[in-house]
């Protein structure tokens, strides 16, 4: 039940909200992204939340428990919407790999569009052998 979620489902959110805005951030670039700082606080309340709601828990404290499951959610949405993560499909505006071949051609030129097709057809040909 709700120990289950805790120890399991919502422990095991915060490390990806960690590296994903990790990620963000370059990776060790010089890349700024703005809204990054707002999504690292957000994850480190769905960290601190989600402690209380073990400790609550643990207690059998109903009134922590829901104020803690409470701060998570709020935490959580925060975080999604400092990232622009909210579109319908819970993941925001993610490019296609269409829209990102489209991309590379318009930066990169015709040429990386025909190499990525000619990629392509060399791995549909080797797969029907």
């Amino acid at each position: 039940g709700a120990t289950d979620f805790a120890v399991r489902i919502a422990d095991d959110t915060i490390l990806p909200m960690k590296l994903y805005t990790s990620s963000l951030l370059g990776g060790g670039t010089n890349v700024k992204v703005s809204f990054a700082k707002d999504m690292q606080d957000a994850a480190t309340n769905f960290e601190k939340a989600n402690k209380k709601l073990v400790k609550a828990l643990a207690k059998k404290d109903q009134t922590a428990s829901s104020a803690a499951l409470e701060d998570l959610s709020v935490a959580l949405q925060s975080y999604r919407v400092a990232g622009r993560l909210t579109g319908p499909d819970g993941g925001g505006d993610i490019p296609s790999v269409d829209e990102i071949r489209r991309a590379a051609c318009r930066v990169q030129g015709r040429r990386f569009e025909q190499k990525v097709k000619a990629r392509d057809a060399r791995l549909a040909e080797a797969s029907s052998s």
